[in-house]
């Protein structure tokens, strides 16, 4: 994310020499207006009165480029232009050059995020703040984890947990000692990944932390369940439902009980089941994760089945696959997740889904349901493009296609085709996936499916945004968001506003980016979308870090503060942690 601040230095070093010209002027002329106040005086006093007075007017002009230099160099020229007071100071510059980073990495600026981050690093060790220090490089295993390197990754969280003060920081060390589990569980080394939640545990019981104790106790319950011990996952489950609802996150508790469920349900145990599942999707509709409600529905097909409803089976299915498109539009439209993206808590759920689709796939054969077997496919596809297996998304979307023409069905071919668009633009062949948008929003004109053909726009915009056409990229933005807002589709408007947020940031125009997100964040106040509200204030708040820093960290502390009432306390430790490093 580049700073405003930066590019305006320039700008600020102008004004500096303005400002201290006039100083000079002014001593000048002070000194001048001396010898009118001392008329009548010997003429020696007058001039030990003039050159006082214009030493004095000097003084003032060396404390200025002294106060200034320094202020510059600590990070609090921004807290002078701020409209507040805030801290100043190495730490503090540290602090700012951290949470760029974090922007930077948000936005997916790799390089940037990594010059923010070694920047703070070198002023976090000269300012010998350990906190800071494995701040960093928790930002940086993040980043390369997210380029697939978990080995390196492995080794940045290891440093930072070995930089941490014994005794203190107990809440941090096990953030790190999760992720280093989180990791040996990927890599199948279960005893290792059971041993760092234990170690884990055990720090955030220390700091008090119940989402954390939660978090970690769903890792071990995977491990139980891998190591197939039953009795001690569904132990382990009912103890993080038990912790997520004393933190007050409401998604952790929806997959703690997700996944009691899914141990009660394989005990056919199928009333204690069927009331975890309706919990939990009473939760995750709360805090608008159709990713979590789509799992649960897909799965509550084999529980519904079971229990001889044929008919609730079905519609639940195709209700879950309908949850996991919508959830798939909305995750492919956004750079920032949020709870919708909470894709790596409790793992096991994904892959009872994933067992679950499959096998209902393998049994609507009816050449009837045809157009049903599609829209399972293309659901279960969102899935796994969601969940980075793009060869599998891509045979599901795939077999749609051929599906959706056998039915006839022109709004499903449009899915099916925007779902092989999807897993191009992943695989960076964006020519192929812009020639797929195009044809689905053909089919979706041949079939009325307007709100469908502007959520294309969408997705072709992002496409074109990657072509490098972002002139190209801006219009058709904008274009799907007066498709929306004729139809009158606040939360598609939104959307638009927000997709327009992130290309106009990306694209380093932060003035115009905060327009949309503060546009964005109206069509989500009126209908009611706390969630995508929260999301865009946090985005907002990132934006103004280095250039307005009072106000990043009011608009930063307002996020914490919604995604808190909505029960995603996880992005609001995030956006609060944020807001205190740069105040």
């Amino acid at each position: 994310m580049r700073s405003p601040a930066r590019r305006s230095a320039r700008q600020k070093r102008r004004n500096r020499l303005v400002r201290r010209s006039l100083m000079f002027s002014g001593a000048l002329a002070a000194a001048g207006s001396s010898y009118f106040l001392t008329l009548g005086k010997p003429e020696t006093y007058q001039h030990i009165v003039a050159g006082a007075t214009f030493l004095l007017g000097c003084g003032s002009i060396l404390v200025d480029v002294v106060t200034t230099r320094g202020l510059e160099r600590e990070g609090g020229i921004d807290a002078l232009m701020s409209g507040g007071k805030l801290s100043t100071g190495l730490q503090s510059a540290a602090g700012r050059s951290w949470v760029q980073g974090e922007g930077a990495k948000l936005l997916e600026h790799d390089t940037e995020a990594s010059s923010f981050y070694e920047e703070a690093l070198s002023q976090f060790k000269e300012s010998e703040d350990e906190l800071g220090i494995a701040q960093v490089l928790v930002g940086r295993a993040e980043l390369t984890m997210a380029r697939g390197n978990l080995a390196e990754a492995q080794t940045l969280y290891q440093q930072a947990l070995d930089g941490l003060p014994e005794g203190k920081l107990h809440q941090e060390r096990g953030a790190i000692l999760q992720a280093l589990g989180d990791i040996a569980y990927f890599g199948n080394a279960l005893d290792e990944a059971a041993q760092r939640y234990v170690e884990a545990r055990a720090s955030y019981k220390q700091a008090g932390d119940y989402m954390g104790e939660g978090n970690v106790l769903i890792g071990i319950g995977e491990v139980a369940v891998k190591q197939l011990k039953q009795e001690d996952a569904a132990a382990s489950f009912d103890q993080a439902r038990i912790s997520f609802a004393q933190s007050g996150d409401k998604l952790g508790e929806a997959h703690a009980l997700t996944r009691r469920a899914d141990l009660s349900r394989e005990k056919r145990d199928m009333p204690d089941a069927q009331v975890r599942y309706e919990r939990a999707i009473s939760l995750y509709r709360r805090c608008g994760d159709f990713v979590g409600e789509g799992v649960v529905r897909i799965v509550m097909y084999e529980l519904l089945r079971m229990m001889e409803r044929q008919m609730e089976a079905r519609t639940s299915l195709l209700n879950g696959a309908a949850l996991m498109q919508r959830a798939g539009r909305r995750i492919g439209d956004g750079s920032l997740l949020s709870g919708r993206g909470d894709l790596r808590r409790a793992p096991g759920r994904f892959e009872q889904a994933r067992q679950i689709g499959a096998a209902a796939s393998g049994m609507l054969t009816d050449p009837k349901e045809k157009a049903d077997l599609a829209r399972l496919l293309i659901g279960l596809g969102e899935m796994e493009r969601m969940l980075g297996r793009l060869n599998e998304a891509s045979q599901h979307f795939d077999r749609a296609v051929k599906l959706a023409h056998d039915a006839q069905d022109k709004g499903l071919i449009g899915d099916a085709m925007k779902g092989q668009g999807q897993i191009h633009r992943l695989r960076n062949n964006q020519r192929q996936a812009r020639q797929l948008f195009k044809d689905a929003y053909g089919f979706y004109s041949s079939a009325g499916d307007t709100k469908d053909q502007a959520q294309t726009l969408l997705a072709m915009g992002q496409t074109e945004f990657l072509m490098e056409n972002t002139d190209g990229a801006r219009v058709t933005f904008a274009y799907a968001r007066s498709f929306y807002e004729q139809l009158g589709d606040g939360a598609g408007a939104g959307a638009a506003l927000r997709a327009i947020g992130d290309l106009e940031s990306k694209s380093g125009r932060l003035a115009a980016a905060m327009e949309a997100y503060t546009e964005a964040r109206n069509f989500y106040q009126q209908i009611g979308d706390a969630l995508a509200e929260a999301d865009c204030l946090f985005m907002l708040g990132m934006m103004n870090v280095g250039s307005d820093n009072m106000t990043a960290a009011a608009l930063l502390a307002a996020s914490g503060r919604v995604y808190r009432v909505v029960g995603v306390p996880n992005w609001q430790r995030r956006a609060n942690s944020y807001a205190s490093r740069i105040r």
